[in-house]
């Protein structure tokens, strides 16, 4: 059965966009935007959890940062699967096949509970020894596990909301991915002053993460089965579906390992951090969750790249497809170069915002200098990733994910800050070397072309 999902045109009316046929740049336009405003509502939590932690002090902060670091390894199969449902459902989209679009979601949300759940009673059942490896001792061993059995018991609705957010934008709704967002990060302003307030503390600000979470996790799924998508969840489509689930399945599998393995170096990184004390790490986490908000265009942008490459892919252009990744990686390293520019400009005034202790800022300063450049290099990096991945290919960055963080950022780190002598400050030049090659190497490959001959 054919259809026609451009029914209407994009407002917040939540009807797909048509990003087969007119300009490139109006095209980019009109799906980047809701999608900036809906990544800027995403990150807001993080960096305003940090407020509040950091109003805590330098160890709860700390202990947020780890526990996170090991929720980001653990969920590498969650992210595998979002970017692998969202490949096929923009292919489907695109080729306008509209009852295999709905199957592909619905069988893509079974998979999204069975493995959330999975992995929060997993992470339940072992989160001391799993912080232990994490780099959690001492006075960080108990706030980090207050922290992270909170976000452990609520994995399903702190991972569903994402992965229903990314098979929206790969539909041409990233409209209702805003919405639902927005749902999130009013719940969460609301309740994590009043957790922390009532003497939660730590647990307290975890608790309302995983909340407002779940409030747009509801919400999120009212939106796919209430047909306000280009695709719709239903009943009809519950059975599991063999074919299906091995076709998301196959692209998934070297997803997995992709995501798995910038998420364990991210987790090895934060050992090497953690050796440092509390006011390094607690140094790279507000960075992280400040320079996220300001590269929310840049996020639009890259998560703009799988609808448009794998859409245009299904309707039969593949050359459209190779101009919209170049045009969207371009755009996205001009506004990441003139934000990071800023923000290491007035590194210690941001820092400030955020934490009084004069050690945490003293050292901030030069860390975010250094930092800011490998933010530059990673925001080219994650729009040729992206892009790759609209087209199903995830075999290659797999193998260049592999190469640059293992081979070379984490080799780099450790010779720079141990045998060096340069101590916290080669930890963030090695981050620049391996953040630099593996935007180089997936630029190369996104260059060859070979991905326009995928199938799906």
């Amino acid at each position: 059965m054919s259809f026609n999902p451009l029914a209407r045109r994009p407002g917040l009316s939540g009807r797909a966009l048509d990003i087969t046929h007119g300009r490139l740049r109006d095209n980019i336009w009109q799906l980047s935007w809701p999608l900036m405003i809906s990544q800027g509502l995403f990150f807001i939590p993080g960096l305003y959890d940090a407020y509040w932690l950091g109003r805590l002090g330098a160890s709860a902060l700390a202990a947020a940062t780890l526990a996170m670091s090991l929720r980001i390894v653990m969920i590498s199969v969650l992210m595998a699967l979002s970017g692998a449902s969202g490949a096929v459902i923009a292919r489907y989209v695109g080729g306008r096949e509209r009852e295999q679009a709905n199957l592909a979601a619905t069988q893509a949300v079974l998979l999204f509970v069975l493995a959330a759940g999975g992995l929060g009673i997993l992470g339940l059942a072992f989160t001391q020894g799993l912080l232990g490896l994490a780099g959690a001792a001492g006075d960080l061993l108990a706030p980090t596990l207050a922290y992270a059995r909170v976000i452990f018991a609520g994995l399903i609705a702190m991972e569903l909301v994402p992965s229903m957010g990314g098979m929206l934008n790969a539909s041409g709704s990233p409209q209702l991915s805003l919405r639902m967002n927005v749902l999130v990060l009013c719940s969460l302003l609301a309740l994590e002053p009043l957790l922390i307030w009532l003497g939660w503390g730590v647990t307290g600000a975890a608790l309302a993460l995983v909340l407002s979470n779940a409030i747009g996790m509801v919400y999120g799924l009212h939106l796919l089965a209430s047909g306000q998508a280009a695709v719709r969840i239903g009943l009809r489509h519950a059975r599991p579906d063999g074919d299906m689930i091995k076709r998301i399945l196959r692209i998934a599998g070297p997803g997995v390992v992709q995501r798995g393995l910038p998420n364990l170096a991210n987790s090895v990184l934060m050992r090497f951090i953690a050796g440092y004390g509390a006011a390094p790490l607690a140094v790279y986490s507000l960075f992280s969750r400040v320079s996220a908000l300001l590269l929310v265009p840049c996020s639009g942008l890259s998560s703009a790249a799988p609808a448009m490459v794998g859409q245009n892919l299904g309707a039969g252009q593949p050359a459209r497809a190779a101009r919209a990744g170049k045009r969207i990686a371009a755009v996205a390293v001009v506004i990441a170069t003139f934000l990071m520019g800023l923000l290491a400009a007035f590194a210690g005034s941001a820092l400030a915002l955020f934490t009084g202790d004069p050690e945490t800022i003293a050292g901030g300063v030069q860390a975010v200098q250094v930092l800011a450049l490998s933010r530059v290099l990673l925001t080219l990096g994650t729009v040729m990733d992206a892009a790759l991945t609209g087209a199903g290919d995830t075999v290659s960055p797999m193998v260049i994910a592999a190469f640059s963080l293992w081979g070379v950022m984490l080799p780099a780190v450790w010779l720079l800050s141990t045998q060096l002598g340069w101590d916290a400050s080669g930890i963030w030049w090695g981050i620049v070397i391996g953040s630099g090659l593996q935007a180089l190497l997936l630029t190369a490959r996104f260059r060859q072309g070979l991905w326009q001959r995928l199938p799906i």
